[in-house]
């Protein structure tokens, strides 16, 4: 029988039960049927372990039910990053760390004079290609530098630490507590925070998407993907149905919509459903289309795509029609849709009104058709995205009209309905 470790040895193992106990709350041991019940009893522990002053239970009957609760007006950290602290190592690898650390630190080696280092002080007979591609991996990270001496690479602490620079700039610490807290990957200035021993203790966000944190490593693989223009695998399980699909394409870009958090291969957020998205090119049916991030369990980056550019301009010329991550549904796609709204203004009392419109309007056109009335028109792949947007110029549209007849069926509908509830006659 396996002995309980708080450590686990990947991030997409406690995702899901993070997320679950944060966003929906509640849950009991029954409900995660998917999973045998020590699973669970583990993972909760976990949780409990790492969340332990924001995990609350309460008993339905016998039922002992699990939530996370946080209120970020209240607080000046997220917690959730704890969760990213608790990767497991192996011994070995442990030990090597600090061997290494301890043979550079007042000097330049390479890589055979580390190995004989090792075997006369601890006498330890390590390979010279596990030392190697250690030190390959302490370079990419600035742990240590290397330098050409001869025939021979040198490697060597790079001394350079976090709270070194932070002193040497003013304001940068206050900067870093800042960023700590924002999305996406605030979990960089929480770790850097952590090594200089500070605390946030400036700002604090009224409402922080805080459960966004538990996508940062994905967030990090897209983006690693991007830089590198490659094509991903993406392994991804349906919110609906609990079914498990695997998904190829080329990522473009990361979107930040206050009304739904976009990101691209797309990403998107509204405050009552904070969901992001992926916008990718999809390679199989040759369309952009986008996916829910926290939908993926894991990203496996693929081979360079040679027509990245290609495939980005094309996101490029099409992104002027998206009002939110939507490219239509299959059998419209890329099909736009046309939205023309009228509403009335008080110019004397009401121009906000008009600024907002402006300001609002993404790739629409505002027009004054006369004293108090002004036109909205937009193109859009998807007209049921900006519906809601529209719905808050109630009391104030004097028409509206969309060449998508199943909106304009719902829009007539409603306002027949506000009709029938509050009085009066609709036409």
């Amino acid at each position: 029988m396996a002995v309980y470790s708080e450590l686990i040895k990947n991030f997409e193992k406690i995702r899901e039960y993070v997320r679950d106990f944060y966003i929906f709350g509640f849950h009991t041991r029954e409900s995660f049927d998917a999973k045998s019940k020590r699973t669970y009893d583990n993972e909760k522990r976990r949780i409990e372990s790492w969340l332990s002053d924001h995990v609350h239970t309460s008993l339905e009957g016998h039922k002992k039910k699990v939530s996370v609760q946080v209120d970020s007006g209240n607080i000046f950290h997220n917690p959730l990053y704890q969760c990213y602290r608790s990767k497991t190592f192996t011994d070995n690898d442990i030990r090597l760390h600090f061997i290494l650390m301890d043979a550079l630190e007042d000097n330049a080696m390479s890589v055979s004079e580390i190995a004989d280092y090792i075997s006369a002080n601890y006498g330890m007979i390590i390979d010279v290609q596990i030392i190697r591609i250690k030190l390959k991996e302490y370079v990419k990270e600035g742990l240590v530098s290397e330098v050409k001496s001869g025939r021979n690479i040198l490697y060597t602490k790079t001394n350079c630490y976090a709270d070194d620079i932070v002193s040497q700039y003013k304001g940068l610490g206050d900067m870093i507590k800042f960023f700590s807290e924002e999305n996406p990957f605030g979990v960089v200035g929480s770790f850097i925070m952590d090594k200089l021993g500070a605390k946030n203790n400036i700002f604090v966000r009224k409402h922080a998407y805080m459960v966004h944190t538990l996508d940062d490593e994905i967030l990090i693989d897209i983006m690693g993907a991007m830089e590198q223009k490659k094509a991903v695998l993406l392994s991804c399980v349906s919110r609906k149905n609990d079914k498990k699909h695997e998904i190829t394409a080329v990522v473009l870009k990361i979107h930040c919509s206050a009304q739904t958090l976009i990101i691209h291969v797309c990403f998107s957020k509204a405050q009552a459903r904070t969901e992001q998205f992926l916008i990718m090119y999809f390679t199989k049916q040759k369309r952009l289309m986008s996916v829910r991030v926290d939908s993926i369990v894991k990203v496996t980056p693929l081979d360079v795509v040679a027509d990245y550019d290609t495939y980005y301009r094309y996101y490029e010329d099409n992104r002027r029609y998206l009002w939110g991550t939507s490219f239509g549904k299959s059998r419209r796609y890329g099909q736009k849709e046309h939205i023309h709204m009228e509403i009335t203004v008080d110019e004397a009392k009401e121009m906000y009104v008009v600024k907002r419109l402006e300001r609002e309007k993404r790739s629409g056109t505002v027009t004054k058709k006369s004293d108090g009335l002004y036109a909205f028109d937009i193109d859009i792949f998807d007209a049921n995205e900006a519906f809601p947007w529209i719905k808050t110029f109630i009391g104030r549209i004097v028409a509206f009209e969309t060449t998508n007849e199943e909106l304009q069926d719902k829009f007539d509908s409603d306002i027949a309905r506000l009709y029938e509830i509050y009085g009066g006659a609709y036409e």
